[in-house]
């Protein structure tokens, strides 16, 4: 009898072992392929001698000879042209990013698209309030469709948004509707229907990425004495800090009330050249950091969507480089370019 109990027992320990390793051989099963391919693909332009090297080219057309990737297509003959076909290339690949995942996180491909397509729709937006013609400059079909019919439909605007997903109040000022678009956003990306054990992957950067908004905001509207339209509550800086921050008045104070959390090195260490350049410093030394909040969830995340949320972060600024690098060129401004990259 005893032998049976104790068979039985081992038994039910091997089920739950079983059942607790089982789901991240699931992951590793479903994600094994589009993880692998991922981590094969290069991030060339986020490397500071390919960017120095490129920003050698004397001309747009040197650009385009010295220019080597498989990811990314430069064509064109002025700079409108190049960055809508790097624009093209950066869709093309989170595309390709969807299609080789799992269809389970496909939403999550879906509104980091969307959130990219943000710029379009803030400009659209602003060219509408101002009574400026209004360029079609999205990627996405919808947000296409979205822009044509608020071109031809100028005075339901508002309910155009809507329906398409953006609750956006045009009667605020313009800086308070930009603040929104990028606010509805982040929501596309937390309210993305995905199953929920890939969820914490995305609640981590996302909530990273609205405390880095909210620092860029009041170190913004600190050095240029501007109003400050904050994005609610982040994954570190909860509403208290946040006020604490708005009470500063000088930038520098701002810095040393970061200390304790994970922004603070980034930015102390970009002390000295905010004291040559100016508030630009330290924006992109929280650009730098949102490099390093996506890998860390890649790293927490192995078996899952990380890997994903790592790779078209990494993608999102080579695109960023490389629009700079041809703006630049054409206006033979490098030096401040290599300045404004994000590069390692």
């Amino acid at each position: 009898m005893e032998t049976i109990i104790f068979a039985i027992i081992g038994i039910a320990i091997s089920t739950a072992v079983g059942i607790k390793i089982l789901p991240p051989l699931v992951y590793l099963s479903k994600f094994s392929y589009s993880n692998a391919k991922f981590s094969a693909i290069p991030i060339t332009f986020l490397k500071e001698k390919e960017i120095a090297r490129l920003l050698e080219s004397k001309n747009l057309e040197e650009l385009k000879n010295n220019f080597y990737s498989r990811d990314f297509i430069l064509k064109g003959e002025n700079v409108k042209e190049l960055q809508d076909s790097i624009d093209e290339s950066l869709f093309r690949i989170i595309n390709m990013a969807k299609n080789d995942s799992p269809k389970s996180v496909a939403p999550f491909y879906e509104a980091y698209m969307k959130k990219l397509d943000s710029y379009a729709v803030k400009e659209a937006v602003l060219a509408l309030k101002e009574e400026r013609e209004i360029e079609n400059k999205a990627m996405l079909e919808e947000s296409k469709e979205m822009i044509e019919k608020i071109k031809a439909n100028k005075e339901n605007a508002q309910e155009i948004l809507k329906e398409y997903g953006w609750s956006i109040s045009l009667q605020k000022n313009e800086e308070e509707i930009e603040r929104d678009i990028e606010k509805q956003a982040m929501r596309f990306l937390i309210e993305a229907k995905i199953p929920k054990g890939y969820k914490k992957a995305i609640d981590r950067f996302v909530k990273s990425l609205v405390d880095i908004l909210n620092l860029k905001a009041i170190l913004r509207g600190k050095y240029y004495n501007m109003p400050i339209y904050l994005y609610g509550e982040g994954w570190e800086l909860p509403e208290w800090k946040l006020k604490e921050l708005m009470k500063v008045e000088h930038v520098n104070e701002i810095v040393s009330l970061l200390e304790g959390t994970s922004y603070f090195n980034y930015l102390k260490n970009a002390v000295a050249d905010f004291e040559k350049y100016g508030v630009e410093a330290f924006e992109k030394a929280l650009d730098r950091q949102i490099l390093k909040i996506a890998r860390e969830v890649a790293n927490d995340n192995p078996l899952g969507l990380g890997v994903g949320i790592r790779f078209v972060v990494e993608k999102e600024f080579e695109a960023r480089n490389l629009k700079a690098v041809v703006k630049a060129i054409a206006e033979g401004m490098q030096e401040l370019a290599k300045r404004l990259v994000v590069v390692e």
